[in-house]
C-alpha cells in the first residue's frame, strides 16, 4: 500500500460511499485503496471513524487526502454513525462500505443499472466472497423468527445459482447501494439497533413496506473478510433479532422456521423464495440458444416476456443438455431467471425442490419422457402447461422413423398431464382439442418487423435460411441440398449467373459440400435479418418436419417473399398467397422463385402483404395477451403490465 492514498476530485458525486472505522485502520486503508483501484471517479469518501480505541483517527487522518473523515468522541453504533455520514453525503446513491470489505474490478456499474433501470428498486447489493473464492453472501433471507440466512454461504461464485439476478429479503450493510432519497424517506438506519446488528435488514424491510425492492446483483462482486464473532456478538446479534422479529412480526408470521434443519437445501431455497407466490418452472431440453433455431428463439423470447408480465415471481429454467450452457445463459441471469443446466443428476435437483412450484411449463414430447414421472412425484401441486412447440411424431412418421409411435404416445401423455396447452400452428391446436379437455392456445413465434424494408432493386440474388442443429439427415439439411442440386439446376437454366446464399448455424458435412461458384454456404452470422434484408427470394423447399417455421416468420417480418412447401407453409396463415409461394415439387417450386425473382409488381404485392400477415398474426401483444390468458387460467394473477410496452 502507498504512504499516502489521493480521492479522486469530484465535484458533482453520483455516488457517496460511507464507512465507519471501529479499530482496525490498516485494514480501512487496503479497503480504501481497492475503492480507489476498481472504481471509476464518479464519488466521494466520507469516513465517520466511531471513537476508535486505537490510533485508528490519526492513521486515517494521515492517509487518506481527499476524503472527508469524521472523528466521533464517543462510539454511537453503526446505525447512528452511517446516518451522520448520509447526513453530508452529496452523493444521489449512498453506499455503505465496510472496512473490511474490499471491492472488486467492476463493482459499482452493476449496482448502478440495477438502480437506474427500475425506480422500484431502492437498493442492491453484490455477491460477497470470502478471502478464499467461495461465496459468503447471495443475498440474504430471513426466516420466522427472524433469523438471517446467507444464501449460498461456501457455495460456488460460478454456479448459476449465485448468479442470477433477483429481489432478495434484505442485503448487508458492508457493501449496500441505496437511493439517498429512499434512504432519508424511511429514516435511514434505526439507532434501536445499537451497536450493531439487523440495522440492514430492518432498513430493507421498510423499504419494503413502501413497495421498494432490495435486488442482489451477482455482477458486482465484493471481497468480505468478516472476522470470527465474539460471545458479545453472538448475544448482541440474539437480542436484536428478537427486536427485529417483534416489529415485522405479521410479515414473518408467513415464513418458515429453518432452526430445525438449517441445512436443509430445500428449506434454503424456500426461504429464498418465501416472498414469491407465482413460482415459475420451465423444462426444455437445453438453455435456449436464441441465435439458432429448433424453437430455442421462441423459448428465449417465452422466458423474456415472462420476466416482464411477471416481475414479483421467481422463474426457473430447467435444461435438460448442458450444452453451451455457460454461453448462453448470462442473458437470462441478468433478466433475473434461475438457470439450472442438468448434468444428468435430474433426480437430487428435483427432490431439493420438492413442492416449490406453483406453475410448471413442460416442452417438447422428449421432456415428457425425461421428467413428467419426476414432476408427478416432487411437484404434484403445480397446474402444468404443457408446450407442444412441434409434433415430432409428424415429422418422424414422414421419414418412416421407427420412434414415430413411440412419440405419439409421449405426446398423449403430456396432453394428459395438462391443465393448458401451447400450440404453434392451427394444424397441432386442432390434434390437441381431440385429445384433451385443457386450454389449447395457440403461441407461435412473434417478430417485430423493422420500420421499413428493402425494396425490388436494393435486392439480389435467392437465401436459403435455417440452422441445421438436427445434424445430418435433418429437415433443414434435406431442404438445403434438394435446392441446390434439384431446385437451382432449373433456374439456373433460365438465370445462368443466379447466386444462392445458404445462412444458417451448425451446417453439416453434406451442406458444406454444397459450396460452388454459385452457391455460398455461409453458415451462422449474428444478424440474420441483414442477409435476408439484402437477398431478393428465399427459397425453402422444406420436406420434413411438423409445427410453424420460425426461419419463414423472421423471412417475412424482414419483408422477404418466399417460396416454399406445403409443409413450410403450415401455421403461417397465408391464404390466397398459398398460390404464389407455395409447391409440391421442385419443378413449381423453381417457376414460382422465377417469377417472384423477375416480377417487380408480383414482388412488391407479396411484400406488402407478407408484412400485413406478420402485423396481425405475429405481433407480440398476441404473443403476450396468449401468455397472460394461459397462467391467469391457472390462477395467476393478471399483470398490472400493459400488454405492449415501449420498446
Amino acid at each position: 500500500m502507498t504512504d499516502v492514498l489521493r480521492l479522486p476530485e469530484v465535484a458533482e458525486p453520483l455516488v457517496s460511499v460511507i464507512m465507519v472505522t471501529f479499530g482496525g485502520g490498516q485494514t480501512a486503508l487496503q479497503a480504501v485503496e481497492e475503492l480507489i483501484k476498481n472504481t471509476d471517479p464518479c464519488y466521494e469518501l466520507l469516513v465517520v471513524d466511531n471513537a476508535s480505541p486505537d490510533d485508528t483517527a490519526s492513521q486515517l487522518k494521515a492517509g487518506l487526502v481527499g476524503a472527508t473523515l469524521v472523528v466521533n468522541r464517543e462510539n454511537e453504533g453503526f446505525a447512528r454513525a452511517c446516518n451522520e455520514g448520509a447526513g453530508i453525503a452529496r452523493g444521489r446513491y449512498l453506499c455503505f462500505l465496510n472496512p473490511d470489505a474490499f471491492v472488486q474490478p467492476g463493482w459499482l456499474r452493476p449496482l448502478l443499472e440495477v438502480l437506474e433501470e427500475d425506480p422500484a428498486v431502492a437498493a442492491a447489493v453484490p455477491l460477497f466472497l470470502h478471502p478464499n473464492g467461495r461465496v459468503q453472501e447471495a443475498g440474504s433471507a430471513i426466516d420466522a423468527d427472524g433469523a438471517a440466512i446467507a444464501i449460498g454461504d461456501g457455495g460456488d461464485p460460478e454456479a448459476f445459482e449465485h448468479r442470477f439476478r433477483r429481489t432478495v429479503d434484505y442485503g448487508s450493510a458492508a457493501c449496500l447501494l441505496v437511493r439517498a432519497d429512499r434512504f432519508a424517506e424511511v429514516g435511514g438506519f434505526d439507532p434501536r439497533y445499537s451497536p450493531a446488528y439487523y440495522e440492514d435488514a430492518d432498513l430493507c424491510f421498510k423499504l419494503r413496506a413502501r413497495g421498494l425492492k432490495t435486488v442482489f446483483e451477482p455482477r458486482s462482486r465484493v471481497v468480505h473478510v468478516r472476522g470470527g464473532g465474539s460471545r458479545q456478538a453472538e448475544l448482541l446479534m440474539i437480542a436484536n433479532r428478537r427486536v427485529f422479529a417483534d416489529r415485522w412480526q405479521a410479515r414473518l408470521d408467513l415464513r418458515r422456521p429453518l432452526q430445525a434443519d438449517p441445512s436443509n437445501p430445500r428449506l434454503r431455497v424456500a426461504a429464498r423464495d418465501a416472498d414469491a407466490l407465482d413460482r415459475i418452472l420451465v423444462i426444455d431440453d437445453r438453455v435456449p440458444h436464441y441465435d439458432r433455431g429448433s424453437g430455442d428463439p421462441r423459448m428465449a423470447k417465452i422466458l423474456a416476456e415472462l420476466v416482464d408480465l411477471y416481475p414479483e415471481a421467481r422463474i426457473t429454467f430447467f435444461g435438460a443438455d448442458p450444452i453451451n450452457a455457460e454461453r448462453y445463459a448470462p442473458p437470462l441471469l441478468e433478466l433475473g431467471i434461475e438457470v439450472e443446466a442438468a448434468e444428468k443428476d435430474f433426480d437430487r435437483w428435483f427432490q431439493q425442490r420438492r413442492y416449490h412450484y406453483s406453475t410448471v411449463l413442460l416442452s417438447r414430447a422428449d421432456n415428457v419422457e425425461r421428467f413428467d414421472r419426476k414432476l408427478r412425484l416432487t411437484q404434484p401441486q403445480a397446474r402444468r402447461i404443457y408446450d407442444i412447440e412441434a409434433l415430432s411424431f409428424r415429422r418422424l412418421a414422414q421419414r418412416g422413423h421407427e420412434a414415430a409411435d413411440r412419440f405419439r404416445e409421449l405426446e398423449l401423455i403430456g396432453l394428459a398431464g395438462a391443465d393448458v396447452v401451447f400450440c404453434v400452428s392451427d394444424e397441432e391446436a386442432s390434434f390437441a382439442r381431440e385429445l384433451t379437455n385443457a386450454r389449447v392456445l395457440i403461441l407461435p413465434m412473434y417478430v417485430e418487423p423493422p420500420d421499413s424494408s428493402p425494396g425490388f432493386e436494393e435486392r439480389d440474388g435467392l437465401v436459403f435460411f435455417g440452422g441445421f442443429m438436427a445434424g445430418s439427415g435433418g429437415p433443414n439439411e434435406d431442404a438445403a441440398v434438394r435446392l441446390t442440386n434439384e431446385v437451382m439446376p432449373k433456374l439456373w437454366a433460365t438465370m445462368p449467373d443466379l447466386p444462392l446464399a445458404i445462412v444458417g448455424a451448425n451446417p453439416t458435412p453434406a451442406v458444406r459440400e454444397l459450396q460452388g461458384p454459385l452457391v455460398d454456404v455461409v453458415g451462422f452470422v449474428p444478424d440474420p435479418l441483414e442477409r435476408l434484408a439484402r437477398a431478393r427470394v428465399h427459397v425453402h423447399p422444406i420436406r420434413l418436419g411438423a409445427g410453424i417455421k420460425l426461419k419463414l416468420i423472421d423471412t417475412m417480418a424482414a419483408g422477404l417473399p418466399f417460396v416454399t412447401t406445403p409443409v413450410g407453409a403450415e401455421g403461417l396463415g397465408l391464404g390466397e398467397l398459398e398460390d404464389v409461394l407455395v409447391a409440391g415439387d421442385d419443378e413449381q417450386l423453381a417457376r414460382l422463385a422465377l417469377a417472384l425473382y423477375s416480377d417487380r409488381d408480383l414482388w412488391q404485392r407479396v411484400q406488402a402483404d407478407l408484412l400485413e400477415i406478420v402485423r396481425q398474426r405475429f405481433a407480440r401483444e398476441s404473443f403476450r395477451a396468449t401468455l397472460v390468458e394461459a397462467f391467469t387460467h391457472l390462477g395467476v394473477a393478471p399483470p398490472v403490465k400493459p400488454l405492449v410496452p415501449a420498446p
